[in-house]
């Protein structure tokens, strides 16, 4: 037998487990499953601006410049409400009547008095994580193919992108190895951005984003809904990180994504398995 048809028993060999695995731990908690009604998710609290408006162009331009960008204002305008532009932060041109064009921040490009509504904000976590867990985690990840990245590129209101080569229009050149690539918000704390990563990570070893070339994990890329996607990816995270002494606000977040069509769908023998990947107990062979 050639190597290549060695790879590709093995490989097929490990899906079959891996199904073998899924059908009898979920025909469990399918015969368990009973009717839950949501619970109302508390959205982030919005409140009002008390910046200028933007036109619809600059609008444009900010959401170019700073993907997840939530509150932008001046130098000026950030002291009046108590708060200070970091010295390194990059800022962001729009057109100004009158003259070329204005530098503005970003609500991550300052410091300062706590603004309201950060408690309410689901991507956002507390907790002390010991930075070795976190680098521990990333290391596992690199093993399955997966690259972590940080950007400081990313507005106050997106935490992370998770993406394959295949599809992800950034592909890094010199480094076909990596199959996915996981793209943190640097200018979250680190317990948020390791709710981030762990969410994210989620996604990609519940196959949402497409089969392991080793044939760890399944294509579920079409076989899934959006918001049974988002459960199983939030399931593994609010696992990893009530494990780890890291609180969110998935609980809530979960109980909008929760009806009886999408746990139909769920599999629990997937999210414990990807729970597992993302803590690394589960050895990369």
């Amino acid at each position: 037998m050639t190597q290549e048809k060695k790879k590709n028993t093995r490989v097929e060999n490990r899906l079959l487990y891996y199904e073998d695995c899924a059908g009898a731990i979920d025909q469990l908690f399918q015969s368990a499953l009973t009717k839950k009604e949501p619970d109302a998710f508390s959205k982030f609290l919005e409140f009002a601006r008390t910046f200028d408006n933007l036109s619809v162009y600059n609008s444009m331009l900010v959401r170019i410049q700073r993907p997840g960008a939530t509150m932008v204002g001046t130098r000026d305008q950030w002291l009046e409400i108590e708060r200070q532009v970091l010295p390194d932060a990059v800022p962001i041109i729009i057109l100004w009547p009158f003259g070329p064009v204005r530098f503005v921040f970003e609500l991550a490009d300052t410091k300062g008095k706590e603004l309201p509504g950060r408690e309410d904000n689901p991507l956002f976590a507390k907790g002390e994580l010991p930075e070795k867990v976190y680098v521990r985690i990333k290391n596992a990840a690199e093993k399955y193919a997966i690259e972590i990245a940080e950007t400081k590129d990313y507005g106050t209101d997106l935490a992370g992108t998770a993406a394959g080569f295949n599809v992800c229009p950034e592909k890094i050149s010199g480094n076909q190895e990596r199959a996915f690539r996981v793209k943190l918000n640097a200018n979250h704390d680190l317990a948020s951005r390791f709710a981030t990563l762990t969410h994210e990570l989620g996604h990609i070893y519940c196959g949402h984003l497409g089969r392991d070339s080793k044939g760890r994990w399944p294509n579920r890329r079409n076989k899934l809904s959006k918001e049974a996607r988002e459960l199983e990816a939030e399931a593994v995270a609010w696992l990893v990180c009530q494990r780890n002494g890291i609180t969110t606000r998935s609980r809530e977040y979960l109980n909008t994504l929760i009806n009886d069509t999408v746990l139909q769908k769920v599999s629990m023998y997937t999210i414990y398995e990807a729970a597992n990947r993302v803590e690394s107990r589960t050895v990369p062979k």
